[in-house]
């Protein structure tokens, strides 16, 4: 609201400055003395304009701001009345009592109804302008707000598209896939040929979902073991999971997959050692639990999985979270459904 162009400082000072002079002018004209203009332009009648300008503008904007505080009623077109109804009250009731003071006290004499009524229409009719341009810059820049809220949601799936169509390249495990391919071949033919069955059943999936915004936990969890056994085959690589989710639990495509990748290369490589990793569901999220032994380089954080993180915050209330206690590291995911995620 503060950013509206009734409370910038420079409209404040300058408005009424001009304002009343146009006011003092049509004074002139109302009591025929339009020439008198040539004699005594800056006369104490002017001033007196300005001032009760002044004053007009900032009351009315004080209401401004108490109504848009309050808020009550509730009905906007209600209080949109009432504003301006108390807004031309309040400027009766200052102009009226300005006047009263300056005829009484600085000319000698009572104002008559003639003179109280000029200033009081003239007065009135320049806050409902106020007020009729208040409302107008208001609803522009409510407007202009909503535009831009919808350009950064807009922005945002920009964004999530592009880590996702990144992410579905991923050159690391795209190259070292390549390379154990080109060694295991030397040894067993067979073995290559099932790497190479692993290699593109992940790579399949990550290309064909990367236009889906929720698959289900059974496609996802069949790319995820391919992924696992992909890994299997690079050395001293020894990882084993376990699911206990439900087969129509929904997830953002490749989400689980960049999660289990950021643990495995954020773990140490072991001869001897599995990495077991455990899914598990509850009412409201869906964990992924495992053993940390984790790189003094490289650990499993939000800003390794940030691309995930994005796209459930896109997608879900809740975040995607990571926490760890003595003995285990848990991530965790928000359960999505297709009802709050506004897709059907």
């Amino acid at each position: 609201m503060n950013r509206l162009f009734v409370h910038n400082i420079w409209f404040r000072l300058l408005s009424p400055f001009f304002s009343g002079i146009l006011i003092y002018l049509l004074i002139l004209m109302i009591n025929d003395a339009v020439l008198s203009i040539q004699d005594d332009f800056l006369s104490q009648e002017l001033y007196v304009c300005i001032g009760l300008s002044f004053l007009t503008q900032e009351f009315s904007r004080l209401l401004l701001i108490i109504f848009e505080r309050v808020a009550v009623p509730k009905s906007f077109v209600l209080r949109l009345v009432l504003q301006v109804v108390f807004s031309m009250l309040l400027t009766v009731l200052v102009v009226s009592l300005a006047m009263y003071f300056y005829f009484r006290y600085v000319l000698l004499y009572t104002p008559n109804y003639r003179e109280l009524y000029i200033f009081n229409t003239i007065y009135s009719f320049i806050t409902l302008l106020y007020v009729v341009l208040y409302l107008g810059h208001f609803f522009l820049h409510r407007r202009n707000t909503k535009k831009l809220v919808h350009e950064e949601k807009a922005k945002l799936a920009v964004e999530v598209d592009f880590r996702r169509y990144k992410k579905g390249i991923n050159p690391d495990l795209l190259f070292e896939s390549l390379e154990r391919v080109l060694v295991v071949m030397k040894e067993d033919i067979d073995a290559a040929e099932d790497l190479v069955d692993y290699f593109s059943k992940v790579y399949r999936y990550i290309l064909s979902k990367r236009n889906r915004e929720l698959v289900h936990f059974e496609e996802e969890q069949d790319a995820l073991q391919s992924m696992v056994a992909l890994f299997n085959h690079l050395p001293f690589r020894k990882i084993k999971i376990s699911s206990k989710v439900a087969k129509n639990s929904l997830f953002i495509p490749t989400s689980l997959l960049t999660v289990v990748e950021g643990i495995i290369r954020s773990t140490i490589s072991s001869e001897t050692k599995t990495l077991q990793l455990t899914i598990t569901e509850s009412d409201d999220q869906i964990v992924l639990k495992y053993e940390p032994e984790e790189r003094l380089n490289q650990s499993l954080s939000l800003a390794s999985i940030e691309t995930v993180a994005t796209s459930y915050h896109y997608y879900a209330q809740q975040p995607v979270a990571i926490h760890e206690d003595d003995e285990f590291k848990y991530v965790t995911f928000p359960k999505l459904n297709y009802h709050e995620s506004g897709h059907s």
